[in-house]
């Protein structure tokens, strides 16, 4: 019998020297030599050689995420100077502006201004280069980068920087009088049934990347002068004069610095004209007229609004049947709410209802007969502008990030100029729309984007 020390003082497994039979036959015939080497210099040189060996492994990891960090930092900076350029054709000359293009555009690449040592520049024009002196932006992105392995030989890890020019497209080309502007990869613009549509002078503009971003179904046609399309068509019935136009780049929103008029207070509240009562309301010193908790004109009844902007503080724009709302002097119509947590004024103008607005020529709102608060982000809601052929409205009916249900005559806007700007259009009937827009104050919907050129 072998001592009980046998079991209890047994040599543990993991404490033994390695030989070559324990280890994988292949390995066995590269450091068999060496672990029979009794000197044992060879294993020391070798567990240097390993740890060399890693270290130059984690040099080149690292080195191969500045390289990728580089990448797309220039992908950001060349999507930023061309978002930026497309704004500066689209006529937005202000520095603030141009630099808050590009740096939105900027982060959504996680490239911050001001976090993790990021800095961005937005020069315009640009400050070195071949483009000084001509309508383009410069785009100028720079980060530090952590030290890590390096750090046993760098004193600190390096700057990344990189820089981008484009330059802005100014040719006019198609003006446009539908618009979509949601850029989702969504449908945005439909139309259905025995709905046909003619923009025999204008064009059609739509941002979104989907395939089906043009939903045409039931033998519903559009004909315009050109169709510019980011994504795709969906179904036959679209044609157009000078071509159709798919894989473009978005259009920028030609009323982007547009912006409702600060106000307070009510000069109106639950405002309600029935029973083919007949009133006019005109701006007071304020400059404006606020009709709080909405607008309902019902049984007949007309209201006339004099020049200048009338508020709808939340609630709704509500115009029944044979009804009459008029403002032909340079009347905007504003959309909106005075408290965030309320839900943003809509626009519910039913058949028969007879709407006649001219937008005003001049001013910060020229060019807008109805327009919706930006800051109404709700995508889902829906405003109905179907009216049908009663409904003439000379300038720009503006729902920037809401869903418009439209139904106008033939022809819209009578023989002038209609520009129908939303977040997304579902069309139904028949409706011509006419770019007669000399001197009615609405703003340039060409086709201009940025060329990155350097």
């Amino acid at each position: 019998m072998k001592p009980l020390r046998h079991l209890f003082f047994k040599k543990p497994t993991f404490l033994k020297k390695p030989t070559a039979r324990s280890l994988p036959a292949s390995i066995a015939r590269c450091l068999g030599p060496m672990m029979r080497d009794r000197a044992g210099a060879t294993l020391v040189v070798l567990a240097l050689s390993l740890s060399g060996i890693v270290g130059f492994a984690g040099l080149g990891t690292e080195a191969a995420s500045w390289y990728l960090t580089k990448r797309s930092m220039q992908g950001a900076a060349d999507a930023a100077a061309s978002t930026a350029a497309a704004a500066l054709a689209a006529g937005a000359k202000n520095s603030s502006t141009l630099t808050s293009e590009a740096t939105s555009i900027a982060a959504g690449y996680k490239f911050v201004h001001g976090t993790e040592g990021t800095t961005i520049a937005v020069n315009y024009p640009p400050t070195s280069g071949n483009y000084q002196s001509s309508p383009a932006i410069e785009v100028l992105i720079s980060q530090p980068q952590a030290a890590l392995i390096s750090a046993l030989f760098l004193p600190s890890g390096p700057t990344i920087s990189v820089r981008a020019v484009a330059l802005a497209n100014t040719s006019l080309t198609g003006q446009a009088c539908v618009v979509a502007l949601d850029p989702l990869s969504e449908t945005t613009t439909t139309a259905s049934g025995s709905t046909a549509l003619s923009f025999p002078g204008c064009s059609l503009y739509l941002n979104s990347p989907s395939p089906s971003a043009l939903s045409l179904s039931g033998g519903a046609t559009i004909h315009a002068n050109i169709a510019y399309i980011v994504g795709g068509v969906s179904g036959g019935g679209l044609s157009a004069a000078n071509g159709i136009f798919t894989g473009v780049d978005p259009l920028i929103d030609p009323y982007l610095n547009a912006a409702v008029p600060s106000y307070s207070g009510c000069n109106s509240t639950n405002y309600k004209l029935t029973g083919g009562a007949t009133e006019t309301k005109n701006i007071g010193a304020g400059g404006v007229y606020v009709f709080c908790n909405g607008l309902e004109l019902v049984g007949n009844s007309t209201l006339t609004l004099g020049p200048g902007t009338f508020i709808i503080d939340r609630g709704e724009l509500s115009i029944a049947g044979g009804s009459r709302l008029t403002g032909t002097s340079g009347t905007t119509i504003v959309l909106t709410r005075s408290n965030a947590s309320h839900d943003c004024a809509t626009s519910k103008i039913n058949g028969g209802a007879v709407v006649t607005l001219t937008a005003p020529s001049a001013g910060p709102l020229s060019g807008i007969a109805v327009y919706q608060d930006r800051a109404c982000t709700d995508h889902t809601e829906v405003n109905s502008l179907t009216g049908g052929a009663t409904q003439n409205i000379v300038g720009a009916i503006y729902f920037p990030q809401q869903i418009v249900n439209y139904s106008g005559g033939s022809p819209t806007g009578g023989a002038q100029c209609t520009q129908l700007i939303a977040w997304k259009i579902n069309f139904s009937g028949s409706s011509t729309f006419q770019n007669n827009c000399t001197g009615t104050g609405t703003r340039s919907t060409s086709l201009t984007g940025g060329r990155l050129v350097e």
